[in-house]
């Protein structure tokens, strides 16, 4: 018995330690609008705060980092790679810019 469980541990242990997929280019957001506000989402709400920092300027682009999140409005925003300056935040919170003023692409 103990003959026959060893090769198939053997076949277990190969399985689960397949080779890494290969690592995707990052996608990236294309502000399309002359000036795209940041915004910000607080920890307990849906609905996003524009934040006091600067706008983002046609032709920027961003990496994408999540989204797009909907709101109950339903006007939906993408999480780019840009940390909040604004103060109160955590420090791994990313700004969110429109889905109206970013293409996202690959």
């Amino acid at each position: 018995m103990k003959l026959l469980l060893a090769p198939l541990a053997l076949v277990a242990l190969l399985a689960a330690a397949s080779s890494p997929a290969p690592s995707a280019a990052p996608r990236t957001l294309s502000v399309v609008c002359v000036r795209a506000p940041f915004f910000v989402f607080l920890a307990s709400s849906n609905r996003p705060v524009r934040a006091h920092t600067f706008a983002a300027a046609l032709g920027q682009r961003f990496e994408l980092v999540g989204g797009p999140r909907t709101t109950l409005e339903g006007s939906a925003y993408y999480e780019t790679n840009v940390v909040v300056t604004d103060p109160g935040y955590p420090p791994d919170a990313h700004y969110w810019i429109n889905r109206d003023c970013a293409i996202p692409s690959k």
